[in-house]
């Protein structure tokens, strides 16, 4: 993974001269009006030999063609992604890599999205062999890169398979090119051309018309005849041998071609042919010599089809359809010494660090214990977080479960690639049970921390809560690791962090966050590095230190747009937190201009809870302060939806009780229904058991819920009890921003009951740790709560500063030009519509119940339920708010005042 092959950025240099397919490249020139052109055809049809002489063409300065010879390997998206941009920049192997490294499948199409868009000429990426490296995966993430990628980009796929790119969009739109076997084969022209090269008299035209028609114009077919006639075959002999399929065509060739080398030369070539590719180094091991390097030279000028993979000739590779019959012949004709050899190429490769090469040729030797040794050995599970996961999976396929569940760092890199496939309750089960084996084994003490961090890796992608002794125990984990081994400690440190934060412990979580940062910029993973600057900016803003958080962000925004673009998965994980801080900041509009692009691109991407939060729940409240409560209800559904997808419980409770929220100014017994339905209660009583199964958010939201329902149903000694203790759990984590809505709740409360002082002062303390932030938006969510109280403040008696008078008289102005939400629909009964129309008039219950004809009681009854649905407890109270929500007529309200 740390040494790209350079040598796949340019099309191989074949053999001799090629015939020139002028009609094929005709029409490979309307490419350059179509999004995506698809050569699909088995091998030996030229795919590549056409695409070389089409590249060729083109002058640089007016069209830029980028080239990618695919390879099993490729399949990993990382790995993928990273061939692709150094593809498209033509850069030196440092300057891709550097910035592309470990990027998620995401965010690597955003980047190589932005590299295209600085592009100024026509772009062709041109990848051939796609079938090699094909997966579902692959697939999505090209399809992705095609839909995504500017006008000016042009897709050119060469593969044996038929991939699966979204052509049937791009044929209705007339964006597609399609060459296929038939296209691709040998005219009886082009093939007497190819034939007289070998045959200098030329074969007369019967007799090229019946290789043609025997062969079905296949041209490797006809190259590996071109070849045998080149060798001195006999041709009228060749020609009547030209009958069968075309898989027994080419081993007759191929054995064609082996019947003129000497005894020497063939057994080099069969023994040399188990490599994809050959340095003089590989060639005398495999053959026990020390002129390897004058061996290849030699092969390349007998034609033996080798292809040098470099005008400076520093490796070669065999024609794969050649390559692959030698294998077969030797596998199937000595089979003893065909793993012999794959073993010693193994061993070699493993050696030097090259563990991918060293997987492939273990699975060929079919020695499970090498294998199991060799991927042990680099490193087992740690493999997966640099990026070759795809190597991993396909050495533990081929390996017995036995052995796996021996070896602790291939039974964790079991448990690692089932956690990155999404299979948690499997992950558990082996995850438990390969610990429980484990705690019996003789492990070293690294063994014992390896088992250890991918456990923490676990429980932190199931997002189940952890207790403080949990974190404590983690924490002097910490204490016991090498503080060279950056992965581990980087991994440890952040997942730290990340529990503390989501526990309410503040501070605590700021140290391993700051401590994991080191770790990322010792590793120079950028990437990474950015995730901990938006932790550190979520505790920021639990601090209620906006100013901070936003000099956090900002200074994130300019890392991600300057190294991965502006549309990419890390600035839609910033635009989501900078969403986040902008609604807090009373700027909804500006918030829901982020997220509009930042939510679709998050929900492609792997991300975690804080994100999702921050994105959805910010979109939902931006959309309800505007009065957009559809949105805000789909917003919030996506949320749900997402939740249930990724089994994220914690983000399903958050979106829950935001509805909940949302509800209580619009239907208060809607919000009470919704709130019975997720049982708020009971999440709410969860604050009080010391190994809760709650995440400490969603407490800390149900909690909030529970007051303000004991405010509105005018139960205020319950909520200031409720206050009280959430009060002071938030001052002794240093919550500054959940302070704010609890002294504006208690103020209200304190007021209610007639202590105006104490409810100054909460207000007060309210104002104080808001105004230099910029935290508007609490008062104005709270508005049925802090209206009094920015109202009492500014036209109270007692002087204030003039920084807490501009704050409040902003907040003030906002809230008289935002009108309070209106009910739903049908939000008050019959009978209730026709007591609020008398109400407002100042009538008593006594006379409103002689009115209408009810009892005083009944009266009485349904007064308390509408004061319910729209939050007063007060009649005055009741008939401003109907007034306000277009329940009573305006001149109904001047009588009640009267």
């Amino acid at each position: 993974m740390d040494e790209l092959i350079h040598t796949k950025l340019a099309p191989p240099i074949w053999m001799g001269n090629q015939i020139r397919r002028d009609m094929l490249l005709a029409r490979l020139d309307a490419a350059l009006d179509r999004r995506l052109t698809l050569i699909q055809a088995p091998a030996g049809y030229g795919k590549t030999s056409l695409l070389s002489q089409w590249k060729a063409r083109f002058d640089p300065a007016q069209v830029r063609v980028a080239w990618l010879t695919l390879e099993r390997d490729d399949s990993d998206l990382k790995h993928l992604a990273r061939y692709i941009a150094l593809a498209l920049d033509g850069a030196e192997p440092g300057d891709a890599e550097q910035h592309d490294a470990g990027l998620p499948p995401r965010a690597a199409v955003s980047a190589i999205v932005n590299r295209l868009a600085r592009e100024t000429r026509p772009v062709v990426l041109i990848l051939d062999d796609f079938h090699r490296a094909e997966n579902s995966e692959v697939d999505d993430f090209v399809r992705a890169l095609i839909q995504l990628a500017p006008e000016n980009c042009h897709f050119v796929i060469a593969s044996r398979d038929y991939p699966w790119l979204g052509q049937s969009a791009l044929a209705a739109e007339e964006q597609l090119i399609e060459l296929g076997a038939g296209d691709l084969r040998f005219s009886t022209h082009e093939a007497e051309a190819l034939l007289a090269r070998a045959h200098g008299e030329g074969l007369d035209g019967e007799d090229v018309r019946t290789i043609v028609a025997r062969t079905e114009g296949w041209p490797i077919a006809l190259q590996l005849a071109s070849l045998s006639l080149k060798h001195g075959a006999e041709h009228r002999g060749l020609v009547e041998r030209f009958r069968g399929p075309s898989s027994e065509l080419a081993r007759y060739l191929s054995e064609q071609v082996l019947m003129t080398m000497s005894e020497e030369t063939r057994d080099i070539v069969l023994r040399t042919a188990l490599l994809d590719r050959l340095t003089g180094d590989l060639v005398n091991l495999l053959c026990d010599r020390t002129d390897g390097w004058l061996i290849l030279e030699r092969l390349e000028e007998q034609g033996m089809f080798l292809t040098p993979l470099t005008p400076e000739r520093q490796g070669y590779r065999y024609h794969q359809l050649f390559a692959e019959h030698l294998r077969e012949r030797l596998a199937r004709g000595d089979s003893a010494r065909y793993r012999a050899l794959h073993r010693r190429v193994a061993i070699w490769f493993a050696e030097r660090g090259e563990t991918a090469e060293a997987v492939a040729h273990a699975i060929q030797a079919d020695d499970d214990a090498m294998l199991a040794t060799i991927v042990e050995e680099a490193g087992g599970w740690r493999l997966i977080p640099q990026g070759q996961q795809a190597m991993v999976q396909r050495a533990l396929d081929k390996l017995p479960a036995a052995m796996v569940a021996a070896r602790p760092r291939l039974a964790l890199a079991q448990v690692y690639l089932e956690i990155k496939c999404g299979e948690m309750a499997t992950a558990r089960a082996d995850y438990d049970r390969f610990a429980e084996a484990f705690d019996r084994a003789d492990l070293s003490a690294d063994q014992r921390t390896e088992l250890r961090v991918v456990g923490d890796v676990l429980a932190d992608y199931e997002n189940e809560p952890v207790t403080l002794d949990d974190l404590l125990s983690r924490e002097a984990l910490l204490r016991t690791l090498p503080s060279n081994d950056h992965l581990v400690f980087a991994n440890v440190s952040e997942t730290l962090g990340a529990k503390y934060f989501e526990g309410g412990w503040l501070e605590r979580a700021l140290e391993p966050t700051l401590a994991a940062r080191d770790h990322y910029q010792a590793m120079g993973s950028l990437y990474s590095d950015l995730f901990t600057r938006f932790q550190e900016a979520r505790i920021r803003h639990a601090q209620a230190r906006l100013k901070d958080t936003a000099s956090i962000l900002a200074a994130a925004r300019v890392e991600i747009e300057g190294n991965f673009g502006a549309r990419s998965d890390l600035a839609a994980n910033c635009a989501a937190f900078e969403a986040e801080l902008l609604y807090a900041q009373d700027q909804p509009d500006a918030a829901l201009a982020l997220l509009d692009w930042a939510v679709p691109h998050m929900e492609q991407s792997d991300g975690w809870v804080d994100v999702y939060a921050a994105g959805y729940l910010s979109a939902a409240r931006a959309h309800g302060a505007e009065g957009r409560w559809e949105e805000a209800e789909a917003m919030l559904a996506r949320a749900r939806r997402l939740a249930e997808r990724r089994r994220l419980r914690q983000l399903d409770l958050l979106a829950a009780l935001c509805e909940v929220e949302l509800l209580i100014d619009r239907d208060p017994e809607a919000a009470r229904a919704a709130a019975e339905a997720i049982g708020v209660d009971a999440l709410a009583a969860a604050a009080q058991e010391a190994d809760s199964p709650i995440h400490r958010p969603v407490i800390t939201a149900a909690t909030l819920i529970r007051a303000k329902f004991a405010l509105l149903e005018g139960a205020h000694d319950d909520a200031l009890a409720i206050l009280r203790d959430l009060r002071r759990w938030a001052t002794q984590h240093g919550a500054g921003r959940l302070l704010i809505d609890v002294n504006i709740l208690m103020s209200h409360a304190l007021r209610e009951q007639g202590q105006a002082t104490p409810a100054q002062v909460c207000f007060d303390d309210a104002v104080g740790t808001a105004m230099f932030q910029g935290i508007a938006r609490p008062f104005i969510d709270l508005r049925r709560f802090a209206e009094a109280g920015v109202n009492d403040t500014l036209n109270g008696p007692a002087q204030i500063d003039r920084f807490r008078a501009q704050f409040l008289k902003g907040i003030a102005r906002t809230l008289a030009a935002r009108p309070v939400a209106g009910p739903a629909p049908g939000l008050l009964s019959d009978a209730e519509a026709a007591i609020v129309e008398h109400l407002s008039f100042g009538y008593s219950n006594k006379e409103i119940a002689r009115l209408i004809g009810m009892s005083p009681d009944t009266v009485k009854y349904r007064l308390k339920s509408v004061f319910r649905k729209i939050g007063v407890n007060k009649r005055r109270d009741a008939v401003r708010v109907l007034h306000e929500r277009g329940l009573i007529a305006g001149d109904a309200q001047a009588t009640a005042a009267e």
